[in-house]
């Protein structure tokens, strides 16, 4: 099998990556790696520093990557951990917006606006709306049973269990 050629930026920044991580996770007050996690890292940096990459099996990712798909996908899940939540902007007084607010390129449709309204009702249509009304179907007469009747009527088959 030829040796992979692994791009030494893609390996740096891994390294960076998890570094950086294991850095945050230390700090007073960052958030605990279980252990699973710490071996994780450990593991995967050493690898990245011995061979260039973490992987060897061509089915678990790209050839020229330094990490598997599931790799880079634990790596970014232990990363979004021990980031430090941003810190919100404080609020303006009479709800208007500060010039360093950050501003959003989402806009909600009217419906969702008008959802808070009291009252508020959606546009809906009832498929019983257009139906037309029927009379109700009347009650089959039941027939008057007779007290013999009444009584269970039970009946020996012949060729059941043999004591």
């Amino acid at each position: 099998m030829p040796k992979r050629e692994v791009d030494k930026r893609k390996t740096s920044k891994a390294l960076r990556k998890l570094r950086r991580v294991a850095e945050r996770a230390a700090e007073e007050g960052g958030p605990a790696l279980t252990t699973w996690e710490k071996d994780f890292v450990e593991g995967v940096t050493g690898r990245l520093e011995k061979y260039g990459s973490a992987f060897r099996d061509p089915g678990k990712g790209r050839l020229e990557e330094a990490l598997s798909q599931r790799q880079s996908q634990i790596a970014r899940v232990i990363e979004k951990k021990t980031r430090k939540p941003k810190a919100s902007a404080p609020a303006a007084p009479d709800g208007e917006k500060t010039p360093d607010a950050p501003r959003s390129s989402f806009k909600r449709n009217s419906a969702m606006r008008n959802k808070a309204k009291p009252g508020w009702k959606p546009r809906v249509r009832d498929i019983n709306d257009d139906l037309e009304p029927s009379a109700p179907p009347e009650p089959a007469p039941q027939p008057v049973a007779s007290p013999a009747a009444k009584r269970a009527m039970l009946k020996v088959i012949p060729g059941g269990k043999r004591s």
